[in-house]
């Protein structure tokens, strides 16, 4: 980032008069031109493709623009490996407890008859945040690796999902698009595979209870069905880590703060979509007492809309670079993502 062409990039915002390095640390001296956002929005991108992030600060009552590289390291990697063994054993043991009947205390042995319902969901979870984590990189932004969250016993599948951690300053709203809309899509194409499998394979014969449930089948899962020829009248538990798969899919791309549709929603449309993220839980609350009061399921829909109104009070992600708007490519693209979350919601999905 010293070669001439870089300088005179530079020097357009930040009038540098002296340049230090330490190790790969670049230090530029000098006077900056204009504000901190217009100039970090101004060479953010242009560091970033170099695989560098810069900061402003003070020196001695100078102005340093330091250039450090991004490190590819993620902190106590091995919390994430704990969490996702823990997520696999937790998916497994709830996939064996509700598919197969398998009693954890006295029949430990046959607890491994969850483990295909486990690699299924943990194959969707992964390919969604394997994305963010991808694109994030690509986009100059510090990311960690997923961290899964198990969830035995409570959760329906065994796992509350899946996150990464995007840390420091966001450059623009199309890197904000980017790894919003990057999951959620990936995701989905891993969800739809994994559909297709379990649709093809032999139905099972669920414990009583589990046969009892009635599940709210999305529209895009309904179209599967009847595009498999073979699909059977039964279940198989992958074709469910399907369902699952877009379930998640479809709540990661609700419109609310820091929720992956919340990203998308925020490039699209700036600071506007602050109504919108107020509204999305209201909606959904006001949705659950409705099917409440008519006899149907609607805890989950409060659930949800509880659940959303944190996110929502998290706020959106700000970019550096706000002014900038989204081309028309990522337009279409972020209505399609949107389409897709319709597609894959059910406003009731578990009906006893």
């Amino acid at each position: 980032m010293t070669d001439a062409y870089s300088l005179d990039r530079i020097n357009t915002v930040f009038h540098v008069y002296e340049v230090q390095t330490d190790g790969a640390v670049i230090k530029y001296y000098g006077e900056p031109k204009v504000d901190g956002k217009t100039l970090f929005s101004y060479l953010w991108n242009d560091f970033a493709e170099r695989g560098y992030e810069i900061e402003m600060r003070r020196e001695h009552g100078e102005y340093v623009l330091v250039a450090k590289p991004v490190s590819d390291t993620s902190e106590n990697e091995h919390v994430n490996v704990v969490l996702a063994i823990a997520t696999i054993l937790a998916i497994t043991l709830t996939g064996a407890v509700l598919f197969y009947g398998v009693n954890p205390l006295t029949q430990p042995e046959l607890i491994y008859k969850g483990l295909p319902f486990a690699a299924a969901v943990m194959f969707v979870l992964g390919s969604h945040e394997l994305a963010h984590y991808v694109v994030a990189k690509r986009r100059g932004m510090k990311a960690s690796l997923p961290f899964f969250i198990p969830l035995p016993f409570i959760s329906p599948v065994g796992t509350l999902g899946a996150l990464i951690r995007l840390k420091g300053a966001i450059p623009d709203r199309k890197s904000l698009f980017d790894v919003g809309v990057a999951g959620p899509l990936v995701g989905l194409m891993a969800a739809i595979v994994v559909t297709l499998i379990g649709l093809l394979l032999p139905p099972i014969n669920p414990p009583a209870q589990m046969a009892s449930v009635a599940f709210g089948i999305p529209v895009l899962y309904a179209l599967i069905e009847q595009a498999v020829p073979s699909a059977s009248s039964g279940f198989h538990p992958i074709a469910f880590a399907g369902w699952v798969g877009m379930l998640i899919t479809s709540l990661n791309l609700l419109p609310v703060g820091q929720l992956d549709g919340g990203h998308i929603a925020r490039a699209l449309s700036g600071e506007k979509t602050a109504y919108i993220s107020a509204a999305v839980p209201l909606i959904l609350m006001a949705g659950g007492i409705y099917y409440s009061l008519n006899g149907f399921n609607g805890e989950m829909l409060l659930f949800w809309g509880l659940f959303t109104l944190l996110f929502a009070a998290g706020g959106h992600p700000q970019p550096i670079n706000d002014m900038k708007k989204l081309d028309t490519k990522r337009v279409l693209l972020g209505i399609i993502a949107f389409g897709l979350c319709i597609a894959c919601f059910t406003p009731i999905p578990l009906q006893a």
